[in-house]
């Protein structure tokens, strides 16, 4: 009877990421100065900041702390790149009439980066 040997598990090593058709990215909504951007003041109302990044982007899931970081949460699409989803926000505010602010109290988020996850938490 022929048997078969693994070489090799499955992936489930300890503090590695496995995101099965999904990306995961931390973006950090900045000024063009690198100053974060409080998002406290920037939710729950039509057209702020946090609408409009995520009307923009349509994230699978995605979550904005509850900080003066400026941080938010992104499950997107396999698809989806860093490069691309830094691209796309940066553009959101040269899209509105001033060339570089975004939503009803103008903030500048000209700076802002985008990574990939390192972790994944859920509470």
């Amino acid at each position: 009877m022929a048997s078969l040997s693994r070489v090799a598990g499955n992936d489930t090593a300890v503090g590695t990421i496995y995101a099965v058709n999904v990306n995961l990215f931390l973006l950090t909504v900045k000024k063009l100065d690198a100053v974060a951007v409080d998002l406290r003041n920037e939710d729950s109302s039509i057209d702020l900041t946090v609408e409009q990044i995520v009307k923009e982007l349509n994230p699978l899931a995605y979550f904005v702390t509850n900080s003066s970081a400026g941080t938010i949460h992104l499950v997107m699409d396999k698809n989806a790149t860093a490069d691309d989803i830094q691209l796309r926000v940066r553009r959101i505010a040269t899209s509105n009439i001033d060339g570089s602010t975004v939503g009803s109290n103008f903030i500048d988020i000209g700076g802002s980066t985008v990574v990939a996850a390192t972790s994944f938490t859920v509470a």
